[in-house]
């Protein structure tokens, strides 16, 4: 039984990762850091048998195995050093890091003491990513021409907060990893970010074109005061094209307190009305959507630290990420083409 202490227990920490660790087999909450009342009488009602503590050092000192961070963004790095300084694996919330020299001193950490670290990038398996995923590899579409990814809403009290970067750092590290796990690293980055709110300095809708090194170009679309939703994913090849609509039915399920493991719900599945659908030789027809699988990220993680196969997302992809994120801002602030060994220094 492997031993997982949770550091911040707010919407990340009581939705996603407690509900995921408690129903994988052979891992145990064995802890949870918080200094809120609240949430300790959260955590009680909850989890009885989880101790709880005010601090990482007391979580440590206590003894888990492998330390998972959810807390706010500025506050990762310090908690990531000191988990890896103590020899004790690390998960990460995304983003893992507020820019890209942040990011290679996480994983300079992790190679020094020889610890590994992860980033929680669960979206990789939402059932939309999955779904285009497998039209990719299956040659569905023939060639693919282009690649949109967007998440859009009204919804202004998710615009993104100064402690997170803003809406790009936080909702574009998802939608980013997601572009590169499906077309491969990015060469380069042109991108429109937004303040359209209340504070200038808080980004809170992006647009970005991204060249992949493979010369495929993709889209990343983020805007949490649209009235009229785009699509949330759109696959354009030679063949034929896919569009779906709305939300990964995960997150759904969890804000309702649901987790894998409950009888009333088919965790992931989606409703047949919410599939996507696939358009070809001017015919449509609807295209059976993919079962969403967050469970694997923790399934893959207890895996590898029992030396069986690689961690659910490698810390170079989060470095990568982190690397396009920097190049989007500076594009967007200077308006043109950057080149990602611009922030990264390599030729």
């Amino acid at each position: 039984m492997r031993k997982i202490g949770l550091v911040g227990f707010g919407v990340g920490g009581s939705n996603y990762h407690a509900p995921l660790i408690t129903t994988t087999e052979d891992l145990q909450l064995a802890g949870i850091v918080t200094r809120s009342a609240e949430r300790k009488q959260l955590i009680n009602a909850r989890y009885p048998d989880t101790p709880v503590f005010n601090s990482l050092t007391e979580m440590l000192d206590a003894g888990v195995d492998t330390v998972v961070i959810s807390t706010p963004p500025d506050s990762r790095l310090s908690l990531i050093e000191q988990a890896l300084k103590a020899g004790i694996p690390v998960v990460s919330d995304k983003p893992f890091a507020m820019d890209y020299s942040s990011a290679v001193r996480i994983k300079s950490l992790s190679e020094k003491y020889s610890t590994p670290v992860s980033v929680f990038m669960n979206r990789r398996w939402d059932s939309d990513v999955l779904t285009v995923r497998h039209l990719l590899s299956t040659g569905k579409l023939g060639k693919l021409r282009r690649l949109y990814n967007g998440i859009e809403a009204f919804a202004p009290e998710n615009e993104g907060n100064a402690s997170g970067g803003g809406l790009l750092r936080d909702l574009g590290s998802h939608l980013i990893d997601q572009q590169v796990m499906l077309l491969g690293p990015v060469a380069s980055v042109y991108a429109q970010v937004d303040a359209v709110l209340h504070d200038p300095e808080l980004n809170d809708a992006f647009n970005l074109t991204l060249v992949h090194e493979s010369g495929q170009h993709s889209q990343v679309n983020g805007f949490m005061m649209q009235h009229n939703p785009g699509p949330r994913f759109r696959a354009d090849g030679e063949s034929a094209s896919f569009q779906i609509d709305g939300l990964d039915i995960q997150t759904e399920q969890a804000f309702a307190g649901h987790h894998p493991h409950s009888h009333e719900i088919e965790w992931g599945v989606e409703p047949q009305e919410k599939w996507g659908t696939l358009f070809s030789n001017g015919k449509s027809e609807k295209f059976p959507s993919e079962q969403g699988n967050w469970p694997a990220f923790y399934l893959a993680l207890k895996n590898a630290l029992k030396g069986d196969g690689c961690m659910p997302v490698d810390v170079d992809d989060a470095v990568h990420v982190t690397a396009i994120l920097d190049a989007a801002l500076i594009s967007a602030r200077e308006n043109r083409v950057v080149a990602i060994e611009e922030i990264t220094g390599d030729k």
